[in-house]
């Protein structure tokens, strides 16, 4: 089952706590946003250093910086369209009994809403508490398609010529399998 696939099905399944593991956000991000295009979902992303941003749709709450204040404000949106939070590093505030109590009551509050927190987080870590209410997805390292989709974006930059072979192009991606897109792009980029 895709990336993709597995989130819609516990989205539709009313799983309010998600952990997605990886340390590729900007990919999770670009296939979630991709998703809540496909399925009429809007997402407002999170993260302390630029508090609350609008991902997909309209609502943007304001402020929220302090992450117990955006776990108020996820608790506040009073929406009735499906509604996705993408919390980025909020596992580095779980060590905190307030944040780990909020936490765990929004996400029992949400079971009745059409709304759901999607964690990312480079590691696993989850507080005992909120086993329970959480489901933890490993992100998959890219295929060799998205690693090729990687080089040729790549390619676009101005001043970058690539000339490899089909076969070399090919032995270059196959190598590259087991990095992440960042690793990759950063090896394509020094290869040049």
């Amino acid at each position: 089952m895709s990336f993709l696939n597995e989130i819609d099905l516990y989205l539709r399944s009313k799983a309010t706590l998600i952990v997605v593991v990886s340390p590729e956000e900007e990919r999770i991000q670009e296939e979630l946003k991709t998703l809540c295009m496909n399925t009429g979902r809007s997402c407002i992303g999170w993260d302390i250093a630029d508090g609350f941003q609008s991902i997909i749709g309209d609502y943007a709450p304001g402020g929220g910086r302090d992450p117990l204040t955006a776990l108020e404000q996820i608790d506040k949106i009073d929406s009735k369209d499906p509604l996705i939070y993408v919390l980025r590093d909020f596992n580095e505030f779980w060590d905190n009994p307030t944040i780990k109590r909020k936490l765990r009551s929004i996400a029992e509050r949400l079971k009745f809403t059409r709304k759901s927190i999607i964690i990312t987080a480079a590691s696993a870590s989850i507080p005992i508490d909120l086993i329970d209410e959480t489901v933890i997805i490993d992100y998959p390292l890219p295929n060799l398609e998205q690693l090729e989709e990687v080089l040729n974006k790549l390619q676009l930059t101005p001043g970058v010529v690539i000339r490899l072979s089909d076969a070399g192009k090919e032995k270059l991606l196959q190598a590259a399998l087991g990095l992440t897109a960042a690793q990759a792009r950063r090896v394509f980029s020094k290869g040049i």
